[in-house]
């Protein structure tokens, strides 16, 4: 039998269990990176996370789980692809894009996969279909969590029967072009069972289009057959008034898609504002409006990085009692060589209200943020970036603090109090612990059972002897983090705590990651204490060849 899970209705938990839970555990800051792993079984042995077997369009088992960490720590979906050892042994002719989690809500969690061809002769990566996988914490104490593939989306795109015959069961030409930065994902119903993932994209300078995919909830007791979901497209004109009060088409550019309670979703430009689509419960017909930011984050201009690149100095956040929160951090001038003189700044907006309110109360000036630091905290000071309002206290914001390229923190700010609650190092996919290793790359590192995970000789999590080099791990560097959105989650909050297992394995990553920084840190800061003598005794000499040219021969004496 399976660990009881909580069934929460659609404001949260229950309260008669609220009370074994820490307020900052029943909300995760979930992590864009998926962590493949060939094993089918979960991140750790016996976690409810763990969720039924599903398949992938050409009918390879698919598994998901989450290593759940608390809050400012990172969580990561684990995704379990045991059919897939062959990929690795034949020449693809680039590297295949790795899985990657979409959006969250409630107690759903939407991600990508590409789907490599059985037929092993077709080795190009861009051909390859993608699946769409909404992974749900389940609302019965005798059942998993669901992983639900969606149907592949064709509409607009027109077939070509010559080519498309040697494909099966379709090459990724013949999908919809769904960018990850315009899905969203909203949870409807009493317990989240139904779901809705649109996909947005401007159809001329005043219409946008709307690709919609309604998942509904299985008939309850088995009674009836479940409707087949199918994508449908439905354009909406842009009003007069939207384009009089800042919308642009053209140049909007879509930054996060947000969830607000269970029937709008909401398309964000960080200078410009929100397209907000209401999906009612009848006809499921969205309505279309725009909600500008205030006029004063509209002062500045979106900071160019790269293409693509996300901006990590603004964040819009909607909680589930309906308010909007924007946070920005405007840098104005360098202040000295070590960090940027800048202001964190929030604005909240209900989204049935008239106009957006300054925070005042949540203001911090880069001087208040420094001075949070304590004594013996090895926190860089740098800018912060990439902001995550928390899930059940809006005056709580997670940062991310880049030390360098291989060190990222999460800190925990409470804005009110001007306190830092908490930190964590940011764990790298390469770095995660499977319980077995996988084909000799990945080290057994307290991998999921109690034998591991406690007493013994504590292994280096990538790493960490004398002939390691950098933070960097041992394990394959798929992806190269430097910072990204995060998405809030209160998909533990759905799970009993006791079942879920992983937090343990959570704590002891981290405890190992930063024993293995402040050795290295340890090492590198050595040879300066060794050779403190030597460099004394150097520029004691050419003190002493300073005084000789200068004052000469018979003027100097050293004794």
């Amino acid at each position: 039998m399976m660990p009881s899970r909580r069934r929460p209705p659609g404001s949260g938990p229950p309260s008669s269990t609220r009370t074994r839970r820490r307020s900052h555990d029943s909300w995760l800051i979930l992590d864009r990176i998926v962590h493949r792993s060939k094993k089918l079984e979960g991140v750790v042995e016996r976690d409810a996370t763990a969720s039924a077997t599903s398949h992938d369009c050409v009918g390879r088992p698919v598994r998901a789980s989450l290593r759940v960490a608390a809050a400012p720590a990172v969580s990561r979906l684990h995704l379990h692809l045991p059919d897939r050892e062959w990929v690795e042994e034949i020449p693809l002719a680039e590297p295949m894009e790795e899985p990657s989690v979409i959006a969250a809500h409630r107690n759903s969690i939407l991600f990508k996969v590409v789907v490599p061809f059985k037929d092993s002769e077709w080795t190009d990566p861009f051909l390859f279909p993608v699946d769409y996988f909404v992974y749900s914490a389940s609302y019965s104490s005798s059942s998993p969590p669901s992983l639900t593939r969606l149907p592949a989306c064709f509409e607009g795109v027109a077939p070509h029967p010559e080519e498309d015959k040697y494909f099966h069961p379709y090459r990724r030409q013949r999908q919809r072009v769904m960018r990850v930065s315009q899905l969203g994902l909203l949870c409807h119903g009493e317990h989240g069972q139904s779901f809705t993932v649109a996909d947005l994209s401007p159809h001329s300078y005043q219409e946008v289009e709307l690709c919609i995919l309604h998942h509904h909830a299985p008939p309850p007791g088995g009674v009836g057959t479940a409707t087949m979901p199918s994508w449908k497209v439905k354009r909406l004109q842009v009003t007069p008034q939207m384009r009089m009060t800042g919308l642009n088409l053209a140049s909007f550019t879509t930054d996060a898609v947000l969830p607000v309670s269970c029937s709008h979703l909401c398309w964000v430009d960080y200078y410009q504002g929100m397209l907000l689509f209401d999906f009612q419960p009848t006809g499921y017909d969205p309505h279309l409006s725009f909600i500008p930011l205030p006029s004063e984050a509209l002062r500045s201009r979106r900071p160019y990085i790269d293409a693509g690149a996300p901006d990590p100095f603004r964040r819009v956040s909607i909680n589930s009692a309906g308010f909007i929160k924007l946070v920005c951090i405007t840098k104005s001038r360098v202040h000295s060589d070590s960090h940027l003189d800048f202001t964190i700044e929030t604005w909240i907006l209900h989204i049935s209200g008239p106009k957006w309110r300054k925070d005042f109360g949540a203001t911090m000036k880069h001087g208040e943020f420094y001075s949070m630091y304590e004594a013996g905290q090895n926190l860089p000071r740098v800018m912060p970036s990439f902001p995550v309002v928390s899930l059940v206290d809006p005056g709580v914001i997670c940062f991310l603090l880049k030390e360098d390229d291989d060190i990222f923190w999460m800190i925990e700010v409470n804005m009110r109090y001007k306190k830092l609650q908490s930190s964590a190092v940011y764990i790298k996919e390469e770095e995660e612990e499977e319980e077995e290793g996988e084909g000799g790359e990945e080290e057994q590192v307290g991998g999921g059972g109690e034998e591991k995970a406690g007493g013994g000789e504590e292994e280096q999590v990538g790493g960490g002897g004398e002939g390691d080099k950098g933070y960097f791990s041992k394990k394959v560097c798929r992806i190269f983090f430097d910072g990204h959105y995060f998405i809030p989650s209160q998909f533990s909050a759905y799970l009993s705590e006791d079942a879920i297992t992983s937090w343990e394995l959570s704590d002891m990553m981290q405890r190992k990651v930063k024993q293995r920084i402040a050795r290295q840190k340890s090492r590198l800061e050595a040879p300066s204490d060794q050779f403190a003598g030597l460099k004394i005794a150097l520029l004691l000499f050419l003190l002493w060849i300073v005084c000789f040219f200068v004052l000469g021969p018979s003027g100097f004496s050293p004794f």
